[in-house]
């Protein structure tokens, strides 16, 4: 008898039919609008930028006239290329072409290196159940890892354009994600499906907590490593300067800042994920959230890490299965509609659309030979970003749908608060019970 509590209790603490739902989650049809929008106004965002400033350098078409260095960092596509690759040579690498190159948008930039990387890390996540178990899970650490040198890149050498794009993407964000976030708790907790318009009236309300939630503990970080830049100017003083840094240093003051900030990005990095959805299950305040999140993740941390996998292994797999799904229709599109083409006029089909590829949906087509081959490109190629924002906005549904589980049964391992429990208005109680 007791064994068998024991067993019960140890399915019931993994919860793996809880974490499946997530799956069942993530294309409800509310949450998958809201995540749609979030996408649309996002690259939208980022493309209208782009088109007004086109500040990145990237290797010109024609190079034989140029006079340029014999160094294989020099044959990189673009200055984020020559980054990664070799920080001190970026500027080198800018001097050369930057009077000659067409130049490309930041967002651009970003959007295709880091959907690249996502490719390339979900296909070796994929694979963590081959023989090389270490090596793919390093390699789809190392792609993440490269995503966040890239927003690096971003933030040092284009700050202007960072702090304009990443504040905008940030609120809506913000935002939309408090609003889907809502959409999967009702519909965990209650099997309640919310529209679309209730969770952006729920939005609008918390908008304070949603935005003060993270916002909190960034400023913190900010405050704190503004101080210690401040201290590192001063250190320029003759004299004074070094005997500031000196008594600071050796007070151990800048040690206890420089503590303060890897805890505080420690929590962040593990308790974060939490903020907005503990706003949309208790409809609380910004403070409330962040001390729910990152208590969570400190008295269950081996817990947090084990959701967290298994959330993990699923999207990986709810990402495959999409992107499989998608590539198979629209390869037996191209190849029913290139059977119709005959002889030569095959390379017609071929100048408005180019064959996709499972990890290339939409591809840049060979170059139309008049006004109407160029027409239809154009008309295709959007249908294809229409597809292609559509499975994103499935992929931003799960993550948030994933983050909204794992603080529920976060809560109900520390809190023992069950599942089902959410805070709702007094009209919705009303509608349950006239219901």
């Amino acid at each position: 008898m007791v064994r068998g509590d024991s067993i019960r209790q140890l399915w019931d603490d993994l919860a793996l039919p809880e974490l499946t739902q997530t799956l069942k989650l993530a294309i409800g049809p509310a949450k998958i609008i809201l995540a749609f929008l979030l996408v649309l106004l996002v690259c939208g965002g980022g493309v209208i930028l782009d088109f007004l400033t086109r500040s990145v350098t990237v290797l010109p078409a024609q190079t034989a006239a140029l006079v340029v260095p014999e160094d294989s960092i020099f044959r990189k596509p673009d200055e984020l290329a020559v980054y990664l690759e070799n920080p001190s040579m970026m500027r080198e690498y800018i001097r050369v072409y930057r009077e000659h190159s067409e130049g490309r948008g930041v967002f651009s930039t970003l959007w295709n290196f880091t959907a690249a990387r996502f490719n390339d890390a979900a296909t070796h996540l994929f694979k963590l159940g081959s023989s090389n178990f270490f090596a793919n899970l390093a390699n789809a650490g190392y792609n993440f890892w490269l995503c966040v040198r890239a927003l690096g890149w971003a933030v040092i050498y284009h700050p202007f354009y960072s702090l304009i794009y990443f504040t905008y993407a940030g609120l809506l964000f913000c935002f939309f994600g408090g609003a889907i976030c809502r959409c999967a708790a009702l519909e965990f907790a209650r099997l309640e499906r919310p529209g679309v318009g209730e969770a952006l009236q729920f939005a609008r309300e918390q908008w304070r907590p949603l935005l003060t939630a993270p916002l909190i503990p960034l400023g913190m970080l900010f405050c704190i490593g503004l101080v210690i830049y401040l201290v590192g100017l001063a250190g320029n003083i003759p004299w004074v300067g070094e005997l500031l840094i000196g008594v600071l240093i050796g007070s151990g003051f800048l040690y206890l800042l420089g503590l303060a900030m890897a805890i505080l990005l420690f929590a962040m990095l593990t308790g974060g994920w939490l903020l907005f959805p503990a706003v949309a299950y208790e409809k609380t305040t910004g403070l409330d959230a962040i001390g729910r999140a990152f208590s969570y993740v400190i008295n269950q941390p081996l817990w947090m890490i084990f959701y967290a996998v298994a959330e993990l292994i699923l999207g990986t797999l709810f990402y495959l299965f999409i992107r499989l799904f998608v590539f198979l229709f629209l390869r037996l599109t191209y190849a029913l509609l290139s059977l119709g083409f005959t002889g030569e006029h095959i390379e017609k089909l071929h100048r408005i659309w180019a064959k996709p590829t499972f990890f290339h949906l939409l591809q840049g087509p060979m170059k139309p030979a008049n006004w109407s081959e160029k027409a239809a490109s154009c008309l295709i190629s959007f249908s294809l970003l229409f597809i292609v924002g559509l499975v994103t906005a499935l992929v931003v549904s799960y993550f948030f749908s994933a983050i909204t589980v794992l603080y529920a049964l976060m809560r109900k391992k520390v809190d023992k608060v069950s599942i089902t429990q959410v805070e709702v208005s007094l009209e919705s109680y009303r509608g349950d019970s006239k219901g």
